[in-house]
């Protein structure tokens, strides 16, 4: 697992959208990006600088994930039969830090990632610390016995 290289507030003011949904985010204060030239009037973005901003969106929506584990899903989605898109979408839903998250164990995604690291998800009967785990339709997920004590699992 690699670790987020910036600042999550930093990087929902660049996108101009609050990606996580955070409370406390700037961009609700504050319309404009980062540093010190944020100020300055935004060009308008060609094609190719939106469809860069959707990537980055999608990637940092989904916990950060690297550059190399995107391109991997993505070359997996466009395996399959079907709109890409929504295999990509498909595929990345299916991660097993996604599932904790959605399943609502944790408060967020980093959290999610953080807690299957640290070995309290069981899939299946077995452990789990593989936060791009790909699950199957009909996988147990369950948290281990001795982490349903924890203060973020009640």
């Amino acid at each position: 697992m690699t670790k987020r290289s910036e600042a999550k507030y930093k990087i929902d003011r660049r996108m101009g959208q609050n990606i996580w949904g955070r409370p406390k985010s700037p961009v609700n204060r504050r319309e404009y990006g980062p540093g010190q030239h944020g100020q300055r009037r935004k060009g308008k973005l060609s094609d190719f600088g939106v469809q860069l901003r959707a990537k980055q969106k999608l990637k940092g929506y989904y916990a950060n994930i690297s550059e190399r584990q995107f391109h991997g899903v993505y070359v997996e989605a466009g395996r399959l039969k079907g709109d890409t898109g929504e295999n990509l979408i498909g595929l990345l839903e299916r991660r097993l830090d996604t599932v904790v998250y959605r399943a609502k164990f944790v408060s967020t995604m980093f959290a999610a990632r953080q807690f299957i690291n640290h070995g309290h998800i069981k899939v299946n009967g077995r452990k789990v610390n593989i936060a791009s785990y790909q699950l199957k339709i009909g996988d147990l997920i369950e948290v281990k016995e001795a982490s349903k004590q924890l203060a973020i699992v009640l």
